[in-house]
């Protein structure tokens, strides 16, 4: 079975997606957002793609499931690392357009 694909976004759509972090149990936040830890729960919105929009908890092993992605590294990424990474993910499958 093939998951239907959200609409393609433009590159300008794609710059305006971010992560927003809903919960925290970690340490200090830094430039580019808190450093996430098991057990964080994140809500990622994808302004270009709202059929995406996740809430998620940071797995004991260091993980979130997204759409399309699976499962992704978060712990020990900043929270705009995290939604860089997911942004990149999303591009390499052509789920969402780059830039």
């Amino acid at each position: 079975m093939t998951a239907k694909k959200p609409g393609m976004a433009g590159p300008a759509a794609l710059l305006d997606a971010f992560l927003f972090l809903t919960a925290f149990c970690g340490g200090p936040a830094l430039a580019g957002g808190r450093m996430l830890v098991p057990m964080d729960v994140v809500t990622i919105r994808i302004v270009a793609a709202p059929d995406l929009d996740t809430t998620a908890r940071v797995e004991p092993d260091g993980t979130i499931a997204f759409p399309y992605l699976g499962r992704v590294k978060a712990a020990g990424l900043t929270e705009d690392e995290l939604a860089e990474r997911i942004e990149r993910g999303l591009i390499e499958r052509k789920i969402l357009a780059g830039p």
